[in-house]
């Protein structure tokens, strides 16, 4: 997040300074931004995906709507705990599913003709995880079945800096960092099916009762961190 705002310090030291040369394109920016009002771009890699896009009002003020996706899917994930050589240990299958959206609205100020920008601007982030867990104990097998799911519908405020570089073809690249505030972070936790074919361990029944609210409680922090990556045409 600060290397971005290094970024923009940087480029507002370049523009102010006689003794440093621009970045080769630098200064035509501001009419390549007024003379392509509408922009469009995306990125994809590593579960994570990202999608711009927006009109330019001038050369110093644009509008656009940022949407984010970060997905992580585990399938029959297997976790050996205590295993020796004769095959005794617990076994443990996970299946569990993380998805996070944000859809934002920023404006983007441009104070220099540089392609250095200031963002502000409110979105919404919803989040959902499934999880499910069978633990299995050998050589006695024994086993423990539970699932559980979680999902977060919250606002927040953005505030941020970055860079949109265009080129001589249309063609940007577009990096910004933002700094989120959530007013409200409820959460809703539903459990499912508890099933185990041992006498009850209460105590362990309550830590795997409580393991959803865990996981919650970790995304009730008033304050996140969002990346902005896109490639993509201004016309």
């Amino acid at each position: 997040m600060f290397v971005f705002f290094l970024l923009c310090a940087t480029g507002t030291f370049a523009q102010g300074s006689n003794d440093l040369a621009p970045v080769p394109g630098e200064l035509e920016q501001a009419g390549r931004r007024s003379s392509r009002k509408f922009f469009i771009g995306g990125f994809t890699a590593n579960g994570l995906s990202w999608f711009g896009s927006g009109i330019q009002f001038s050369s110093k003020l644009a509008a656009s709507v940022q949407w984010q996706e970060q997905r992580m899917i585990q399938r029959f994930d297997l976790d050996l705990n205590g295993v020796q050589s004769d095959l005794s240990g617990i076994f443990t299958l996970t299946n569990s599913e993380k998805i996070q959206r944000q859809l934002a609205l920023q404006m983007e100020w441009f104070p220099f003709s540089g392609p250095y920008y200031f963002a502000a601007g409110g979105g919404l982030e919803t989040y959902s995880e499934k999880q499910r867990k069978t633990e299995t104990y050998f050589p006695g097998g024994n086993y423990k079945d539970y699932a559980w799911n979680i999902s977060q519908q919250k606002l927040f405020l953005s505030a941020g800096a970055g860079f949109r570089y265009i080129f001589t073809s249309g063609f940007f690249i577009h990096v910004g960092g933002n700094i989120l505030f959530y007013p409200e972070r409820g959460t809703h936790e539903q459990r499912g099916s508890y099933n185990t074919n041992t006498n009850w361990d209460y105590r362990q029944l309550q830590k795997d009762w409580q393991e959803p609210e865990k996981e919650a409680r970790s995304h009730q922090n008033p304050y996140g961190a969002q990346l902005q990556i896109l490639f993509g045409i201004a016309i």
